[in-house]
């Protein structure tokens, strides 16, 4: 509960201005589905403003600009920089009571064009885009064919050489289950000062797959992963490792051998950004947040 508050901006805020009576108001926690171009953006968690700009930033500013309060944006996935989102889910506590609807509308209205939110509700204070979660989503692109593409240029990582997808995508069914997976990626408590080591790589992985695309060119190439959660670069140091495997330039065996010993020391390296997208978060039914109904 916060107050006073007068906020008359709005006609169907449930707020009205009395003459100096303070109003106490319950804050109201909104969950919103959000798309963006990763492109220009330093990744999704807020920096200092000499780092550049990032879209945990410029959903706050937005939120302010509207509300004229502060409200702290979380998100469910903490993208990279150059990582783009179709599925990424945020929340933020606010006192200024619009309908979700008109949260969308709002937000919209002053967010840059290379962010857009999708849909918003109203859900109860307990829940919380990234702790709620039990499953995140990603989708690496891969354009696979001699010529290069100019409209898929900022969402797909060209190469040109041949892959075996096949080979790729049973070295993908190696990752399955729950595992140590130190060799493609560190914990993100690494870098929290106020997480003490040592910090645990096990996740587990729900989905892996490496399929082409049925086009008539089939050039697209999409590497998909689900997990309860990710590491700090785990999809795209994956990937790169599974690159080699589909040049038969690493075999099944040693593929195997990197993901059981969980050593950061191989061959593999990280993918390029610009592929990686955030396509679905899940949560428990309870809350009744489904933020992408299509299938990866």
């Amino acid at each position: 509960m916060i107050g006073p508050r007068w906020m008359s901006c709005y006609p169907d805020a449930e707020v009205k201005k009395y003459d100096r009576v303070p109003i106490y108001i319950k804050m109201m926690n909104i969950v919103c589905g959000i798309e963006y171009d990763g492109t220009d953006f330093h990744g999704f968690q807020r920096q200092p403003d000499s780092h550049g700009q990032t879209v945990q930033g410029v959903l706050e500013a937005a939120i302010a600009s509207i509300s004229q309060e502060k409200s702290v944006v979380n998100g469910a996935g903490r993208t990279d920089a150059g990582v783009h989102a179709s599925g990424q889910v945020i929340h933020f506590r606010t006192a200024f009571h619009l309908s979700p609807e008109t949260w969308q509308r709002a937000l919209n209205a002053v967010l840059p064009g290379t962010v857009a939110v999708r849909w918003a509700r109203k859900v109860s204070e307990s829940f919380h885009a990234r702790f709620s979660a039990v499953s995140r989503s990603y989708r690496y692109s891969i354009w696979n064919d001699p010529a290069p593409t100019a409209l898929l240029a900022r969402y797909s990582y060209y190469h040109p050489q041949a892959l075996d997808v096949d080979l790729m995508n049973e070295a993908c069914q190696l990752l399955l289950g729950r595992k140590d997976f130190g060799a493609f990626g560190r914990s993100p408590d690494e870098t929290n000062p106020g997480k003490k080591g040592p910090h645990s790589c096990i996740r587990t992985m729900l989905l892996a797959r490496c399929i082409r695309e049925d086009a008539p060119a089939k050039a697209l190439i999409h590497c998909d992963f689900t997990a309860d959660a990710f590491l700090t670069g785990m999809v795209r140091r994956t990937v790169g490792t599974l690159l080699l495997v589909g040049q038969k330039r690493l075999s099944l065996a040693e593929f195997a051998a990197i993901v059981q010993n969980a050593d950061k020391t191989h061959p593999g390296s990280a993918a390029p950004s610009h592929g990686l997208c955030l396509v679905r978060v899940d949560y428990p039914e309870e809350f009744g947040v489904s933020n992408n109904d299509e299938d990866i």
